[in-house]
């Protein structure tokens, strides 16, 4: 009867590591002609029932074929410490389930075993050398984990100032300090206190120090929106009280809101305790009587509008 199976194996040595562990692969191809229910048998050669636990085929060892179908089995090789040194060989056989006494012998692999690596004494001088390092560890991180170090935060704006600070465990003081400088624009960090790389315990505080922009601010709003120059100097730092206000009729077709002239004169510079005059343009004067066109006398503070809730345009409107 011919054989329904053919086992054949790529590798006929597997030479085992000082675990003695190793794999072999098989492949079976159906030559029968039908469909076959097909199960793998691992045998020893010479025959040795002790060994069965020696060699295990990954996954089931009973598998359909379909005509001229194939299947790959993989065994696993595990052999205990007392397994003899050399070779030992192992077949893998096919059995066809219908005909349990119909079995087709495979090829065989040579298993070539090392000796066992012999166990040296355990060098129980690396416990202390592990000993030392962790404690030298611990002590390092008590006496400098607790420690953070100021970050560079000049040129920053305050709140990514606050990030770095905040991300370096250490927090920010309140107030913070603002000082004039005249190269540092206005609401930038100058500089920290203490400065950049000083060592804190962390959750210390650490001040920050905003430039207010410059001391001295130049009279340059001629020509410009009125509302903007207000803001501007506000923003500087003049305080609304010290800002007057008038109106005057346009000569040259200057645009209503308008800063047509300044006290003091354009070109001059302020300081933040200076008071401030701008002339706001009314737009041109439609009448024909020329008292109605003369300058308006009257000065406002700015700081009145604000409590109002008065706009300057409004202002401009009112007779």
């Amino acid at each position: 009867m011919p054989a329904a199976f053919t086992v054949t194996t790529a590798t006929n040595t597997v030479t085992l590591g000082s675990d003695r562990h190793g794999e072999a692969t098989f492949v079976v191809t159906n030559v029968s002609g039908r469909p076959m229910q097909g199960r793998a048998l691992l045998e020893w050669q010479p025959r040795a029932t002790d060994r069965a636990s020696w060699a295990a085929v990954q996954g089931e060892a009973e598998r359909v074929f379909p005509i001229a179908g194939t299947q790959q089995y993989t065994v696993k090789f595990t052999l205990p410490p007392t397994a003899s040194e050399g070779q030992h060989i192992l077949r893998l056989d096919m059995q066809d389930v219908s005909l349990p006494d119909d079995v087709v012998q495979g090829q065989s692999v040579t298993l070539q075993v090392a000796p066992p690596v012999p166990r040296g004494k355990f060098p129980w001088w690396v416990l202390a050398v592990a000993a030392v390092v962790l404690l030298g560890g611990v002590g390092a991180f008590l006496l400098l984990g607790r420690d953070a170090t100021v970050q560079n935060v000049a040129g920053l704006s305050l709140e990514k100032a606050r990030a770095v600070i905040t991300g370096a465990g250490l927090t920010v003081a309140d107030p913070l300090k603002t000082e004039n400088d005249e190269a540092v624009p206005q609401s930038v960090v100058i500089r920290s206190e203490p400065g950049e790389g000083s060592k804190l315990k962390k959750g210390s505080a650490v001040t920050l120090v905003l430039s207010n922009g410059p001391s001295r601010h130049p009279m340059n709003f001629v020509g410009k929106d009125g509302t903007d120059v207000l803001k501007e100097l506000v923003q500087w730092g003049l305080k609304p009280e010290n800002i007057l206000l008038s109106k005057r009729w346009s000569t040259n077709n200057e645009p209503v809101g308008t800063v047509l002239s300044t006290t003091p004169p354009q070109g001059q510079e302020v300081t933040r305790n200076d008071t401030v005059t701008l002339a706001i343009s009314r737009g041109q004067c439609q009448s024909t009587v020329l008292i109605f066109c003369l300058k308006d006398p009257i000065v406002r503070p700015y700081l009145d509008l604000q409590r109002s809730g008065t706009t300057l345009k409004e202002m401009i409107r009112q007779p």
